[in-house]
């Protein structure tokens, strides 16, 4: 996903590079996007700049910027699922101090990971943050259940926090230590 992004982003000279001067699509036929996706990316990011509607494969571009935006949307609940699982496993296993020093570095990282996410893409939860939460939480309640070898059951059902809370830098449940 992030590679069109930059695909999108990279200036005109890198077209005309790839192309090597010439190429099969004309100026008005774009080129096909599973000929070259690569190619097709640049040919389009030129044809906006240049504001030359006839050489836009319109369905396609749109078809992959909604491409782009579910990716965006994957990162967020795969790194809210490694966040909740880790806050489940500290919030169950108060007693594993051995491997609080790893859940804390993996719920660090997902927060900064959600954190850059959003800054990149505000609007990613589309008004939704307590839908993809709870998603994220059934999905971290089972694997909490599997790796730790713990009852289903011995997890809460709904997620016991809230998005702000789970985002607090300072939280770590089961422990007493604020870092």
């Amino acid at each position: 996903m992030a590679h069109q992004k930059n695909i999108l982003a990279m200036g005109t000279g890198a077209l005309g590079e790839h192309r090597g001067g010439g190429s099969a699509a004309s100026a008005h036929q774009p080129m096909p996007i599973d000929a070259d996706f690569h190619g097709w990316a640049l040919e389009q990011a030129r044809a906006l700049r240049e504001k030359k509607p006839e050489s836009i494969d319109w369905q396609h571009i749109a078809e992959e910027l909604e491409l782009m935006a579910a990716g965006e949307r994957r990162t967020l609940r795969r790194q809210l699922k490694r966040l909740l699982l880790h806050l489940l496993k500290m919030h169950e296993q108060p007693g594993q101090l051995s491997r609080h020093g790893g859940w804390r570095r993996s719920i660090r990282d997902a927060r900064d990971e959600i954190e850059y996410t959003l800054a990149d893409s505000p609007g990613i939860f589309q008004g939704r943050t307590d839908e993809i939460l709870a998603d994220a939480y059934v999905r971290a309640r089972e694997t909490a259940s599997e790796e730790t070898k713990l009852p289903l059951k011995n997890f809460p059902e709904e997620c016991p926090w809230s998005y702000e809370h789970i985002m607090r830098k300072d939280f770590f449940p089961g422990t007493t230590r604020s870092d």
